[in-house]
């Protein structure tokens, strides 16, 4: 072998190398201490998720309700296991309501509105919201937050993590029908929470077998489709600063893992949305 061919095969090697830890460079994100215990998680979570099913309209549409199951258990299946929560039960439910809106809530219910998933351009989009709400939940961000607020009773606490997670109007209409009524602060998450679930997402995307880049698409779809009062989604969701250039640096580092893409499923329910009679807006308290 002459010295020019082993010094292309050394440069061959040493770029391969280069190539693979790129791929593989991903933001390393930890978890965070926790006066809670995952079991007070679940607790929290399924005691908001009855007040959920109470005051708001779930859709109920089979066709629907299966594809946001499918995109949630795949990206579910795809937390690292440094994360995981045997006790956690992670549920998908479709609001019947017009609002972009999304929200998750401890120990693993998600809520997603029906008309976050008619902006949703393709099923990788929803995908993107699944996942930083799914990020939320596995990081214990709600009941983080909810531990500057252990002065109040467990029980109390889920109606704080209820209306706070919700958000805006809609968490004000809940909390105005909820028996525990204590208001909407104590859980806005912060730019440093919300910067984490854009991270951790992007990352669940893509060991899901979905594009991360979508993510960032997403959140430019609800932008530009929120209308003049802006979306209700990103109101709760402060944007931790140069967002969609972030979430796409942090995919330029990931390897998708195939392709979980339904197409035509996706395009299905699309179509069976438009034809259903038009979702209401958020019920106004008195």
């Amino acid at each position: 072998m002459t010295c020019h061919a082993r010094f292309s095969r050394w440069l061959f090697t040493i770029s391969a190398l280069l190539v693979s830890v790129s791929l593989t460079a991903e933001t390393r994100i930890e978890p965070h201490p926790n006066r809670f215990s995952p079991a007070q998680d679940v607790q929290l979570g399924r005691q908001a998720a009855a007040e959920v099913r109470q005051q708001l309209p779930m859709l109920h549409d089979r066709a629907t309700d299966a594809l946001v199951d499918r995109i949630g258990a795949r990206l579910v299946a795809a937390v690292p296991s440094r994360f995981r929560q045997p006790g956690f039960r992670y549920t998908f439910d479709v609001v019947n309501q017009r609002e972009i809106n999304a929200f998750a809530l401890p120990g693993g219910p998600m809520f997603l509105n029906r008309g976050m998933l008619q902006a949703a351009r393709t099923d990788d989009e929803v995908a993107g919201v699944v996942a930083h709400e799914l990020s939320h939940v596995v990081l214990r961000h709600g009941t983080l937050q909810a531990a500057k607020a252990q002065k109040f009773q467990l029980g109390a606490i889920a109606g704080q993590v209820l209306g706070s997670i919700v958000g805006g109007r809609t968490g004000q209409v809940i909390a105005q029908g909820s028996q525990f009524g204590l208001g909407t602060y104590f859980l806005k998450y912060g730019r440093a929470y919300e910067r984490e679930a854009d991270l951790l997402g992007a990352q669940l995307m893509a060991r899901a077998g979905y594009d991360p880049r979508q993510m960032a698409n997403m959140f430019r779809t609800i932008q530009r489709q929120g209308g003049g009062s802006g979306p209700e989604w990103l109101s709760d969701h402060p944007d931790p600063g140069n967002r969609y250039t972030a979430i796409n640096h942090e995919a330029a580092t990931l390897r998708v893992n195939g392709t979980a893409n339904t197409g035509p499923a996706f395009e299905a329910v699309h179509a069976r949305l438009a034809q259903m009679p038009p979702a209401p807006a958020t019920r106004r308290g008195n």
